[in-house]
């Protein structure tokens, strides 16, 4: 019977890496989610996901209760997404005159990069329109590209208006499944590693080994 989460906290909290893995695992994505929203880098939100359970696994005993965890941990990713941005944002690239660029310039450049983002996947699209057949393609690029009314599509087309409507619908649905594909495929990059769990008990576990010994140097030095 699977332990409740309270039992598990209570046991990470008395240094146990393991029951604080079955932590890491139902929160991993809630807090890398949480993470890449603030700093919209995928590199960076999984390090900062790493780093925050690394700090909560430290500072368990300072929960108030275990209904709290949760708004906690967020709290916790929040704070550290939020540092390493303002770090990011002190720390600016230098333009090639070695001078620091202005915020306006920053913000140019950030458009810049959304711009390319959306012409990148418009791009996509238009692969993704380019494989319907010809019979597919014409109407919808006739009826929503150019906005022709299905009748006079119809017409154009040598065929009727219901059989129109019907290559409408069939092209609708394959871009959307194709489409979907596509998202999926672009989505894959966004997915934690299938250890990112177990590395998370190992930088717990090290950041513990090292408390216990700076502790014990402590009380050697008294």
């Amino acid at each position: 019977m699977p332990k409740e989460e309270k039992d598990l906290l209570r046991e990470s909290a008395r240094g146990d890496a393991a029951s604080f893995g079955e932590i890491v695992r139902k929160y991993q994505y809630l807090v890398y989610a949480v993470a890449l929203q603030i700093v919209k880098n995928p590199a960076a939100a999984q390090d900062i996901a790493q780093e925050t359970f690394v700090s909560a696994f430290a500072a368990l005993k300072d929960l108030r209760s275990p209904e709290a965890f949760p708004s906690w941990l967020r709290k916790i990713a929040r704070n550290k997404a939020l540092a390493w941005r303002k770090e990011q944002d002190r720390l600016a690239p230098l333009e090639d005159a070695g001078v620091l660029r202005s915020p306006a310039e920053a913000s140019e450049m950030e458009k810049e990069d959304e711009r390319n983002e959306a012409d990148a996947f418009q791009a996509e699209v238009r692969k993704v329109v380019s494989s319907l057949s010809d019979a597919l393609r014409f109407p919808l690029l006739l009826c929503y590209l150019d906005g022709v009314p299905t009748g006079e599509a119809a017409r154009f087309l040598g065929i009727s208006e219901g059989a129109v409507r019907k290559r409408l619908h069939d092209g609708k649905k394959k871009l959307q499944q194709r489409i979907v594909k596509m998202a999926e495929k672009t989505l894959q990059e966004y997915r934690l590693p299938r250890d990112f769990a177990r590395r998370c008990i190992c930088g717990c576990r090290r950041a513990r080994q090292a408390q216990v010994k700076k502790t014990g140097n402590r009380a050697e030095r008294r």
